[in-house]
């Protein structure tokens, strides 16, 4: 994020032409929150992080092992589908936190 708005990018394609492409996705970091100890691993945050959105890199603390007040993983999201505030693990909700999207809709994405 640069100020008020989201720097995007993709992988350049074949007849790529950067006014008439469509954004489609954005990276974002998200925070987990009061997530309980066992699942505060790399494999269980991929996890999670992997219905969230495509998963993008672990923060640095987690990739180390080390535990503070939430979980930080990086991941693209799909703007053409609603962005998750909660998801669920063996029927308990757990709040997701997102860092910077205040300029999009978590209704539809946009």
């Amino acid at each position: 994020m640069l100020g008020d708005d989201y720097i995007t990018t993709q992988q350049w394609k074949k007849d790529f032409v950067p006014r008439k492409t469509e954004i489609v996705a954005t990276l974002a970091w998200l925070q987990l929150p009061d997530l309980p100890i066992e699942f505060y691993h790399p494999e269980a945050v991929t996890r999670i992080a992997s219905y969230v959105g495509k998963l993008v890199r672990l923060d640095r603390a987690m990739k180390l092992g080390a535990r503070g007040k939430y979980a930080r993983v990086c991941v693209e999201v799909d703007l053409s589908k609603p962005l998750l505030v909660q998801f669920k693990i063996l029927g308990k909700e757990y709040d997701i936190q997102w860092e910077g999207l205040t300029n999009i809709c978590f209704e539809c994405g946009k």
